[in-house]
């Protein structure tokens, strides 16, 4: 077989600013081998403070927008701008671990080609913050099993450059993790999860914000499904709705409780992961209802 000239790997990291980008690099330098790893930075700034940055990691590639960008429009230009057999995508609201890129390649010496991993912690104080990591990435919390799942985590995975040309449609006009996976799993493609890939989630949030995220995502998430299904299936969706949150409180109960992790810190959050449940059933409920609306252009990373 003929070696590519490609890089073995792109790192794809989305960030609203240059903020938080440092940490996330810093994490990355020691682990990159020249020629082997492509670094690419999307991030919505162009001030001084980017420029600096550039002089500190002269090697990562950095693609600015002067204005500020969804997370999927974000991670779409990075996609599109990289050139890695393997390509793998994480936001600056992570720090990865140590051997977060040795883990990727060794994963990917397999056939699978979309795999995942597991999503820590990382700032342990604050209920907020405590709910927002159990309601989105609880279930990739350690312990994980390994192999075949039905979602991976978006600031997490990583996938060999061929299954983009699958789903197209959920790549071409910003990167939809969620649609294309199932895109892809509907074709027949495995998810596959590895939890020796880790990263440690260290974003803050206040209430307000994240409600607000909750709603928009939930919104989102129900326009874009409705997009192609019939009338009858879309009143089906609007009818399930009311079971919504049941389900849901169910779904992240079963995700955490077995883990026998934090389990102080998910019962004192647990009135406002509730909130967050709930808020996220109202935004899906009126995605049925009405559309996306510009919800899914307002899916930002903070």
């Amino acid at each position: 077989m003929e070696k590519s000239e490609n890089p073995r790997l792109s790192i794809i990291i989305a960030s609203e600013d240059t903020s938080r980008i440092e940490d996330c690099l810093n994490a990355l330098r020691g682990q990159v081998r020249s020629g082997e790893i492509e670094t690419i930075v999307v991030v919505c700034s162009a001030d001084g403070t980017t420029r600096l940055i550039k002089t500190k990691f002269p090697d990562v590639k950095f693609i600015s927008f002067s204005s500020r960008k969804s997370l999927p429009l974000l991670l779409g230009a990075g996609i599109e701008q990289s050139t890695g057999d393997i390509v793998a995508i994480t936001d600056a609201t992570c720090v990865v671990d140590g051997n977060w890129i040795s883990e990727i390649l060794k994963a990917h010496k397999t056939a699978h080609p979309v795999i995942g991993g597991g999503v820590e912690m990382a700032i342990r104080k604050g209920m907020i913050n405590w709910a927002a990591y159990f309601c989105e990435y609880g279930q990739f919390m350690h312990p994980m099993e390994e192999g075949v799942v039905n979602e991976l985590p978006g600031n997490n995975m990583s996938f060999k450059r061929w299954v983009l040309k699958r789903g197209q449609e959920f790549v071409q006009n910003g990167f939809w993790k969620t649609y294309w996976c199932r895109k892809l799993q509907e074709e027949g493609i495995q998810l596959i999860s590895k939890p020796s890939i880790v990263v440690h989630y260290k974003k803050s949030f206040c209430l307000g914000s994240f409600l607000i995220r909750r709603f928009l995502h939930g919104r989102c998430f129900a326009g874009m499904r409705i997009a192609k299904v019939s009338i009858f299936k879309r009143m089906y969706y609007i009818a399930g709705s009311p079971l919504l949150v049941f389900l849901f409180l169910a779904r992240t109960i079963k995700a955490i409780i077995p883990k026998k992790r934090y389990r102080k810190e998910f019962i004192l959050s647990f009135p406002v992961s509730f909130m967050a449940i709930v808020i996220w059933s109202v935004g899906e409920f009126y995605g049925y209802l009405t559309g996306p609306g510009s919800s899914c252009n307002k899916i930002y990373i903070h």
